[in-house]
């Protein structure tokens, strides 16, 4: 049985911890709008009610007032269209959860030509599998003379603004309400397919029209748990296991011959199986949750990643060979062609979930690649030094003086170490 040192320890108490801890936030995934926003809602007349930032929505920004007796909503909703096309939209879904399929949307577009156009939407699954979507009739009652699409110079903003009166189906105290930013329009009043990326897929929240209290309709629509993921996979597959890999390739006797380097090793490895398994665990959780959306590839990479490091363990573990040369040779052949895969896998698979979660934490991209960057140096340097000595004592090259190169235990000297002269 292996002895965890204290540090090891400690790395893996702050990792429970650090998991434990994403349970603690709320879901609330939005901020107060910007003051410029907020401006030209009052110069518009718009009493608010309260008014919200979604920051990793697309930083679409939403004012709404609430007449409750008359069951008058008026709402504005702005957002950038950086592209020379896109489109903007916000609605209502009366079922029982803020998802796409369902919803009575307000559209505005901005063809090729500059031209704004707005309309009424009514989204259906077939929507969803790619069905022309085309204005239609919805059951929110809107006047018409309040119903218009813009364009703010000053804020770069285009913004939809409605008056809307809700029917008795809509309840004002769990509302749900979708909103969403396109890049591709068709001809006339037709909006393409959304981009596949994170901060489209949360743009629904449930609010509470009274407070302006609202949460997502699932736990994690606040980033926070996949950024945990994101860290956790980063330290334990991006970060320990290469580690381990360069304390076995380098320290077992040469350039930098360590007692115990197996020790270090085999924490290092167990380690970063514990934190990592903790990530693909959470990746499990977020994919087993999203229930309108996946990510396949990551996916089938992360169980991939899983299955054959815990295989890893099993051998090591549960087989010991002694004193058989055969079977260990077999055994050392697999543990290097697996672990060696493995850190290739884990290395496109991080880097395939950074880019998922890219527009919405444009940090993690520049961290892991310093990691893998260092990581990727300091093996480089250690290969180099390493085939140079091979080099010097197979073939006789180099300038290296035998008191330099490692001692036998023994104190003689094999005949491998003895330089061949041609």
């Amino acid at each position: 049985m292996i002895e965890m040192s204290p540090p090891s320890c400690s790395l893996i108490f702050g990792v429970v911890l650090l998991f434990l801890s994403v349970f603690s936030f709320t879901n609330i995934h939005a901020h107060h709008c910007t003051e410029g926003f907020l401006s030209e809602a009052n110069q518009r007349n718009l009493t608010i009610t309260f008014c919200k930032r979604y920051k990793e929505s697309n930083a679409v920004e939403i004012a709404m007032d609430l007449r409750e007796k008359s069951r008058r909503l008026d709402v504005m909703v702005g957002a950038k269209l950086e592209k020379k096309t896109g489109w903007l939209a916000w609605g209502l879904n009366p079922g029982p959860e803020a998802r796409m399929v369902g919803t009575q949307a307000l559209i505005g577009i901005k063809n090729m030509n500059g031209e704004l156009l707005w309309d009424k939407y009514n989204i259906t699954r077939f929507t969803k599998i790619g069905c022309q979507l085309l204005p239609s009739a919805i059951d929110l009652i809107i006047s018409n003379s309040t119903f218009n699409f813009s364009y703010i110079e000053h804020l770069q903003y285009y913004v939809i603004q409605a008056t809307i009166v809700l029917p008795l189906k809509y309840d004002v105290s769990r509302l749900n309400h979708v909103w969403q930013v396109g890049i591709d329009v068709a001809e006339g009043k037709e909006p393409k397919m959304h981009p596949k990326e994170l901060r489209n897929y949360d743009s629904t929240e449930t609010i509470n029209l009274r407070t302006g209290k609202g949460r997502g309709n699932r736990v994690h629509a606040s980033s926070r748990i996949r950024k945990v993921h994101g860290i956790l996979n980063i330290i334990g597959w991006g970060t320990l296991l290469p580690i381990g890999v360069i304390i076995a390739r380098n320290f077992k006797e040469f350039p930098l011959p360590c007692p115990s380097w197996e020790k270090y090793h085999i924490i290092c490895q167990s380690v970063g199986y514990i934190v990592g398994s903790t990530g693909w665990a959470v990746g499990i959780w977020l994919g087993r949750t999203s229930k309108y959306y996946s990510f396949s590839t990551h996916g089938t990479f992360g169980i991939f990643i899983f299955t054959f490091a815990t295989l890893q363990m099993l051998v090591f573990i549960s087989f010991k060979p002694g004193d058989h040369a055969g079977f260990r040779t077999y055994r050392n052949m697999f543990h290097h062609v697996v672990g060696y895969s493995l850190l290739v896998v884990s290395g496109i698979n991080i880097y395939k979930g950074i880019s998922i979660m890219h527009p919405d934490d444009p940090h993690l991209l520049p961290i892991y690649f310093g990691i893998a960057g260092c990581l990727a140096f300091i093996f480089l340097v250690f290969e180099i030094v390493s085939w140079y000595r091979f080099l010097h004592v197979k073939f006789g090259l180099g300038i290296l003086c035998e008191k330099n190169l490692p001692s036998r235990e023994d104190g003689k000297v094999q005949p491998s170490d003895t330089p061949k002269n041609n």
